[in-house]
């Protein structure tokens, strides 16, 4: 990734941005890496979590990376309610800055999300999509405890970082498959590997379709208030069955 300050200018916002994440994750014994870029942009931001959501080949997101518990929890109560700032942010290819998830705008806005998020901590959330064109590659999410109201400085600064993020991505994926990731579709949104398995395996106990399945999985979750990522882990160790629902036959 060295050709970042070849390709934009080395007085470019990005080309700067790359020499002092160099400087830093020299000074650190570290390589510049997308983990790397996303922990100094929680850093230089005192947010007290952070998420990296990339859309892969397929349009579906998942979480590359967290910081802090708020950088894992928060995604994962989008993905079990179904709305949210990230979701926004990828759909929308416009950044979603919240202030304070618990005013009454916020709690009408994503009314399920918003409670819950307050409730796990997280007061903030800036969510800056990786986008350009119709190429979607992620979102950078940054959370704090308290509200805050970031200044337009700050701003301009985190839409550099997610810049950055943007540029790193689509070289890497360049480089592994020969092409930019696409347009974000409407599929399982920033889910990992087990909760696919457990969605596969609920759709066969139950003889329907995985998005059905998935619904039923998010339902269950959410009625036992438990993060998304257990249950499915229940199901995967076969400690958790999914029966039909007899008011549905």
């Amino acid at each position: 990734m060295s050709t970042i300050r070849d390709e934009w200018g080395e007085n470019s916002s990005l080309g700067r941005l790359w020499a002092t994440l160099t400087t830093l994750a020299g000074e650190r014994g570290r390589a510049v890496s997308v983990e790397f870029v996303c922990a100094v942009a929680a850093e230089r931001f005192g947010a007290e979590g952070a998420s990296l959501i990339v859309t892969g080949t397929t349009g579906v997101a998942e979480l590359h990376s967290s910081i802090g518990e708020l950088g894992r929890r928060i995604p994962e109560l989008e993905v079990t309610v179904g709305e949210g700032p990230i979701r926004d942010a990828l759909e929308l290819a416009s950044p979603v800055v919240i202030t304070d998830l618990d005013a009454e705008p916020v709690l009408r806005r994503w009314p399920l999300f918003a409670p819950l998020a307050a409730e796990a901590g997280a007061r903030a959330c800036f969510a800056f999509p990786l986008a350009v064109g119709v190429v979607r590659a992620g979102v950078l999410v940054l959370l704090h405890g308290t509200p805050i109201a970031p200044g337009a400085a700050t701003l301009r600064e985190a839409l550099v970082f997610a810049d950055l993020l943007l540029a790193m991505l689509m070289g890497e994926q360049v480089t592994r498959i020969g092409k930019v990731p696409g347009p974000a579709e409407d599929g399982f949104p920033i889910v990992g590997p087990e909760v696919h398995q457990a969605t596969g395996m609920i759709a066969a106990q139950l003889d329907t379709d995985p998005d059905t399945a998935f619904a039923r999985l998010r339902a269950r979750a959410f009625a036992d208030e438990r993060p998304l990522s257990e249950v499915a882990a229940d199901v995967v160790a076969r400690r958790l069955r999914f029966d039909p629902d007899p008011d549905l036959r």
